[in-house]
């Protein structure tokens, strides 16, 4: 749960305060910074943007560095420095700092646990392969250090297996010399596919539980070609690519019997992927034992606000939420109103 967040040479402010209650909406005309509070908060979480994957892009123009600073859960400070303080400064800084101690973000994930609904995220449905598997690591990523730790030695292994695959194929290297690399990239394979699967049972589970508003049944399944890797090593070698990993597997989400990927309309989209969040949030909540911030960057845009209140009521009351939108929505008394521009 976030309370204040002050930001600094960030995007379009020079430097802005904000305090948030458990629900808040943040509204006003498009280009006015609704979505950049968003993606601040959001920064503040997991360490990276969700508008850009290059930070110099968030340094507001012509300045040196962006500060961002929060009041996080209980009364816990978070402070976020990127960039050069003065001019003679090479390499950018990126400092984090928690409750006055420097801190690195593998430490850091799961102190302030955030969900990111956007429009986007409607490509977790309609998306390729690659979408859902980047949702299900950005959900694991936020609970567990040694998910994160494992994936990160599972992109080295592949870089360094690929490199020793090519000089195979070009008679420059052994194939016996494969052996080691594919012993740790089946055992790194096998523990990033537990985790995923252990995931995608809570998401049944709590689906089966929770399901609202949809006249079809959500059924999600993880899949993956279960042949040993000895079995892929004559085309990995002849294509120099790894065929046998994590990286390749699928999270198919399917309407009863139908692949939702292939049949399911925008609306029905929108309702899955609420739903998905919802429960994102509440595993969230349950692995790290602290506050959930819901950030809601106008997934609603297409809806009437008697439709956006019904998604809003899946999240648990227990979860902060702040909504951005164009839009003047009729909201209960509970939530406070941030009007920006």
């Amino acid at each position: 749960m976030i309370k204040a967040l002050t930001l600094e040479n960030f995007r379009l402010f020079t430097e802005k305060g904000l305090v948030f209650t458990e629900r808040t909406f943040i509204t006003g005309a498009n280009g006015v910074g609704k979505s950049t509070v968003l993606e601040a908060i959001r920064i503040l979480s997991v360490g990276k943007s969700f508008r850009t994957s290059r930070t110099d892009e968030a340094v507001r123009f012509n300045e040196k560095f962006f500060r961002l600073k929060a009041t996080v859960q209980t009364k816990q400070e978070l402070e976020l420095f990127y960039g050069n303080q003065f001019e003679s400064e090479g390499l950018k800084e990126r400092r984090l700092t928690f409750q006055g101690n420097q801190i690195g973000w593998i430490e850091f994930f799961g102190q302030f646990p955030t969900v990111l609904f956007t429009p986007n995220d409607l490509e977790i449905v309609l998306g390729g392969p690659d979408v859902r598997r980047k949702y299900l690591d950005s959900v694991l990523w936020q609970v567990s250090a040694e998910y994160r730790r494992g994936q990160l030695e599972f992109w080295q292994v592949l870089r360094e297996r690929s490199a020793l695959l090519f000089m195979i194929k070009i008679n420059r290297a052994s194939p016996d010399e494969l052996q080691p690399w594919n012993e740790l990239l089946v055992k790194l394979t096998n523990d990033i596919r537990t985790s995923r699967q252990s995931y995608v049972e809570y998401l049944n589970g709590w689906l089966e539980v929770r399901i609202k508003n949809l006249e079809s049944r959500i059924n999600i399944h993880y899949q993956y070609d279960k042949k040993q890797i000895e079995e892929f090593v004559p085309q990995e070698i002849k294509s120099a690519q790894n065929l046998f990993g994590a990286h390749r597997d699928e999270l198919v989400i399917k309407f009863d019997d139908f692949s939702a990927r292939r049949f399911a309309s925008r609306g029905q989209s929108r309702l899955t992927v609420a739903h998905l969040k919802a429960a994102e949030a509440d595993y969230l909540a349950e692995k790290t034992g602290n506050p959930v911030t819901v950030l809601l960057d106008d997934a609603f845009s297409e809806l009437d606000t008697k439709n956006t209140l019904r998604l809003l009521e899946l999240f648990n009351e227990k979860h902060q939420l702040i909504l951005t939108s164009t839009a003047t929505l009729d909201l209960p008394k509970t939530w406070s109103t941030i009007k920006l521009g």
